[in-house]
């Protein structure tokens, strides 16, 4: 009896410490990206959105799109724990990760690196949750960001014509 006990122990022992390591045929150490805040910019600079250890600054305008169009280009910059602006990392383990909450009236265009545009599809409000992704999950993530897409425009009426972006490659994504 004791033999199977301890049988039993050692299995639950090995299976329990291989689960523990996703990568257990490396013995490499992957970095995460610790944040405690993120700021959104537009393409002017202008603070659009920021968020400091959960609590959001209530006096910016928010992310906004009109329906029909495109946002000018948004960028991304994080908050080290004294406040401090920081750069999102600057390698092929971590990339920008979202979640819209109603994909019917936002989509999202990925530049690639950490910036991005909004894509109102039809009027309404919905939410978007932005993420440094690192491999399968996420090293920090945004509370819900309230989006406004309003009335649709004619595309020549866009505040934003895509042709007047840099020299960026748009990446479609629904869902990252």
């Amino acid at each position: 009896m004791k033999k199977i006990h301890f049988l039993a122990i050692a299995i639950f022992t090995f299976i329990f410490a291989a689960c523990g390591d996703s990568n257990s045929t490396s013995t490499e150490q992957h970095e995460h990206f610790e944040v405690e805040g993120w700021t959104l910019y537009s393409a002017e600079w202008d603070t659009l959105y920021s968020v400091y250890r959960g609590k959001e600054v209530s006096k910016l305008p928010g992310l906004k799109v009109n329906a029909n169009c495109m946002s000018a280009h948004i960028h991304v910059k994080f908050l080290d724990e004294n406040k401090k602006e920081i750069a999102g990392p600057n390698d092929n383990e971590h990339s920008l990760g979202w979640e819209v909450g109603n994909k019917k009236i936002l989509d999202i265009e990925w530049e690639g690196g950490w910036g991005f545009h909004l894509k109102g599809l039809k009027e309404g409000e919905t939410t978007l949750i932005l993420k440094v992704k690192h491999h399968d999950h996420a090293d920090a993530k945004t509370p819900e960001i309230k989006v406004v897409v309003d009335k649709a425009l004619d595309a020549d009426k866009c505040p934003f014509q895509e042709d007047e972006d840099h020299d960026h490659e748009h990446e479609h994504h629904h869902e990252k």
